[in-house]
């Protein structure tokens, strides 16, 4: 179903699905894409591929617009897709599709499962949307697919703690079971329903933190499950639910920026997109104005459902978006080892996490600033050949506009992916590895200097000082570095954005490849120090001191410490302490 607002966004949603019948492959009827390098799950690199979720979604947003010729289309994608869905219920992988037609599931790496939940609501929405437009056959197709991917869900049966596929999961169960007359399925996803309930309105959020992204599937599921769902405890679930997400977004929504304020949990791109911004604009029903409808290519930005979610921002939550709300300070304890702390004005924002990793999903250290035209970021990277290291590791105290942090080494990590690519043997082969401080966005307005052992950057309305007081790998000092790329490939899940970056490196290594064993390591850890004002910096002086295997690095009244060697995840961890005032995170966010 379509939900438009105005006719401009009619003629995008028509503008859109051009895009898409362009794509599209009658050969293989299914969409074709180029998927790059470091993506996850699957082996295909730099190849055409075809998806299987985006071809069902084509499928379904082809009945919605029911042009000549589209229920055809719709249903040889359909024929074609559906059947390659694992019905085998003695397989693990039973009841879930392969990414692409070119790699079946036998050679996945691993296969995904959330594909039961992706897929699966885009059959559910088919046939409870559009089933007078499918022959008999075909429907039967569909309702037998959506009950493996039913069945699928079930027995995986996903924690709340995956917020987006907790509650994706439980609208295809919920909403699917009752359309199938499932009673089964319907008492299994009301259950799933409560006890994800109780676990993030207990709380107070959800353990996707703050991410951009998921946040907005999760408006976007709720949405279809207000529309769909009829037990009315359930319902009151759901918009409860609905209204903790758009507390997220509002909270952390910056109004000079137009920026959604760090940390991110898991987050796709450093600047936030036309698509998300228009998304909060439809939801207010634009009673703010953040993109020119009429403006060329708006369309090139929007995802292909863009125009069949009928999401709103409840009416207590839309002043966050219509005036600046000044000095703002967001602190939340989102799991028991998971802190973050955002920080704004009306100028720039900078958020951290307590403790956390250097997946490329997460956004551990953020800020923004500048304005709407022209936004900048600064985030922290740790890069192994030039993409994110997931094996590092960093402690964060943060006080509103100042920052301290210890980033150091896990031997039992990732090295892409947290989990995907576990380093064995504590070992990479690298001719790179370097912790970065990345500037990008506006990156023509802003200037770096040295002053001793500190940088100071100025542009974008702002001033910032970062300073390394402790940087050594190996043996040997690390040395630091001011550079700049105009041509920088931001990539992200096998998404590729490119850009002008500026930045300050902390070298590790730079040369012909070569094994690094960290457990061989004397030292691999760095402490920084970092501040951002739209007056005059501090005059605190960043210090660090080495006690034994730890060490402290301390800024005015905020402290951080961590050991200098590489560990096992807990213990590293273990060893992590951030501090501010002399009391710990643990005491000060209970």
């Amino acid at each position: 179903m379509l939900y438009f607002k105005n006719e401009q966004e009619k003629k995008l949603f028509f503008e859109v699905m051009a895009r898409m019948d362009r794509s599209y492959d009658p050969d293989k009827r299914a969409l074709s894409s180029w998927r790059g390098e470091n993506g996850y799950h699957s082996t295909l690199v730099n190849q055409t591929v075809h998806s299987t979720r985006d071809s069902l979604t084509y499928a379904y947003e082809l009945l919605n617009r029911d042009a000549d010729g589209d229920r055809e289309r719709s249903a040889d994608i359909l024929r074609h897709i559906v059947p390659l869905q694992d019905t085998n219920p003695e397989n693990k992988t039973f009841g879930i599709w392969s990414y692409y037609i070119e790699e079946p599931l036998t050679q996945m790496s691993p296969p995904d499962w959330n594909w039961a939940d992706f897929c699966g609501k885009e059959l559910l929405r088919i046939l409870l949307e559009h089933s007078e437009k499918l022959s008999a056959d075909l429907i039967e197709l569909l309702r037998g697919a959506l009950y493996n991917a039913c069945c699928s869900i079930r027995i995986r049966n996903m924690h709340p703690g995956y917020t987006n596929i907790s509650v994706m999961g439980t609208y295809v169960t919920l909403v699917g079971g009752d359309y199938l007359g499932d009673e089964s399925l319907v008492s299994y996803a009301l259950d799933r329903l409560k006890a994800l309930y109780k676990y993030n309105i207990g709380k107070g959020s959800f353990d996707e933190y703050n991410s951009p992204t998921y946040t907005f599937t999760l408006v976007e599921d709720l949405a279809c499950m207000m529309k769909t769902v009829t037990n009315p405890d359930a319902l009151r679930m759901v918009r409860e639910l609905n209204s903790l997400a758009w507390k997220t977004i509002a909270e952390h929504y910056h109004f000079k920026t137009k920026q959604w304020a760090g940390p991110h949990a898991r987050a796709y791109t450093m600047l936030q997109t036309k698509s998300l911004q228009l998304k909060i604009q439809r939801a207010l029903d634009y009673r703010i104005n953040l993109v020119d409808l009429s403006e060329e290519g708006v369309s090139d930005y929007l995802g292909i459902s863009f125009f069949s979610i009928d999401y709103s921002c409840p009416d207590e939550f839309v002043p966050y978006f219509t005036h600046s709300a000044g000095e703002v300070s967001v602190n939340k304890r989102v799991t028991n080892s998971e802190i973050a702390v955002s920080y704004m004005t009306d100028n720039y924002t900078i958020g951290n996490f307590w403790r956390s990793t250097f997946w490329n999903q997460r956004r551990n250290m953020l800020c923004y600033f500048g304005d709407e035209s022209k936004p900048c970021y600064c985030a922290l990277r740790l890069l192994h050949d030039n993409f994110d290291y997931s094996s590092g590791s960093v402690v964060t105290a943060q006080q509103k506009n100042r920052a301290v942090s210890v980033i150091g080494f896990v031997t039992d990590g990732g090295d892409k992916h947290c989990s995907l690519d576990m380093v064995k043997n504590a070992t990479i082969k690298a001719s790179d590895l370097r912790l970065r401080l990345e500037f990008g966005g506006d990156v023509d307005s802003l200037n770096i200097e040295k002053s001793g052992g500190e940088y100071i950057i100025s542009g974008g309305g702002v001033k910032i000082r970062a300073a390394f007081p402790y940087a050594r790998f190996g043996d040997t000092d690390a040395p630091v570095i001011v550079g700049e790329e105009s041509n920088h490939a931001e990539s992200t899940g096998g998404k590729a954005h490119r850009s002008a970056i500026k930045y300050i490196d902390v070298v590790f290594y730079s040369g012909t490849e070569t094994d690094i064993d960290f457990r061989q390591l004397a030292e691999c850890a760095v402490g920084l120090t970092f501040e951002i004002t739209d007056g005059e910096l501090s005059g605190d002086q960043p210090e660090a001191m080495r006690d034994g295997d730890i060490v402290t690095v301390t800024y005015g009244n905020l402290s951080a410490s961590g050991n200098v060697r590489a560990l096992p995840t807990r213990e590293l961890n273990a060893s992590f302490k951030a501090e501010i005032d002399g009391r710990g995170y643990s005491e000060i966010f209970k």
